[in-house]
């Protein structure tokens, strides 16, 4: 008798194992989309700021004519073979940067770079994505030729500060710089003459275009002709 009513209890307890087997395993697969849910609120995605395409414009050219760097981009290679063909443009834009020898300390001494700098459109505008470089606005003078300079003014130009640059733009200068995006050659750019407190156009001592080298160079040419003009009438008598 004992023996039949354990066959008979065998199959129940048997079904209430599997049954609490089968609820276990409901509530794990219950739980689980809780748990996948926490996970994932714990992920978070950040994307990156959509590009500002208006951030670093400004007009092409201000209202006294001159280009800003901008503008001369808008059309790179027509202004550039109008620059290495002679034209002279004015530039306006801010002195971000002044290049400046690093400090020697080996000897001989590394040769520094030519003086440049470089300008923007913005005034606190940082890195050289929009920058343009400006070359060849300072000279080493000779001693011998040191007095003929002397009450020449000179170009300064401080950080920070906008100026209007006279220059020719093109992607390789006469000094050996280059950029793809252009580069300005430097001729002359507009501050207060300290000797006739008027604003114009200030070139760089030394210079070849200097007004003063100029009219040295236009002197020498004159002594020259009157000197072959004496020497041939000398020679028809």
């Amino acid at each position: 008798m004992k023996r039949l009513f354990l066959r008979s209890l065998l199959p129940t307890l048997l079904c209430l194992s599997a049954s609490s087997f089968a609820c276990d395993k409901g509530e794990q697969k219950e739980k689980k989309p809780d748990e996948d849910v926490a996970s994932e609120s714990a992920i978070k995605v950040e994307l990156p700021p959509s590009p500002n395409f208006e951030e670093g414009k400004v007009d092409e050219k201000y209202p006294d004519g001159s280009w800003s760097i901008y503008g001369l981009r808008q059309e790179i290679d027509e202004n550039i073979k109008a620059g290495e063909a002679g034209t002279e443009i004015e530039v306006k834009g801010y002195v971000q940067e002044i290049y400046t020898a690093p400090e020697c300390e080996e000897e001989p001494c590394p040769p520094g770079k030519q003086p440049h700098l470089w300008i923007t459109d913005n005034a606190e505008e940082g890195g050289k994505k929009r920058a343009m470089m400006v070359v060849s606005y300072a000279f080493t003078i000779p001693e011998y030729d040191v007095k003929r300079w002397k009450d020449v003014p000179n170009v300064i130009l401080n950080k920070g500060q906008q100026y209007t640059f006279k220059g020719r733009f093109k992607r390789f200068s006469d000094q050996g710089f280059a950029d793809d995006r252009g580069l300005l050659e430097f001729i002359a750019y507009k501050d207060v003459n300290p000797k006739t407190e008027q604003m114009e156009w200030i070139y760089p001592p030394g210079a070849a275009w200097h007004p003063l080298e100029l009219a040295r160079q236009e002197e020498e040419q004159k002594k020259l002709i009157e000197a072959s003009a004496k020497a041939a009438a000398a020679r028809s008598n």
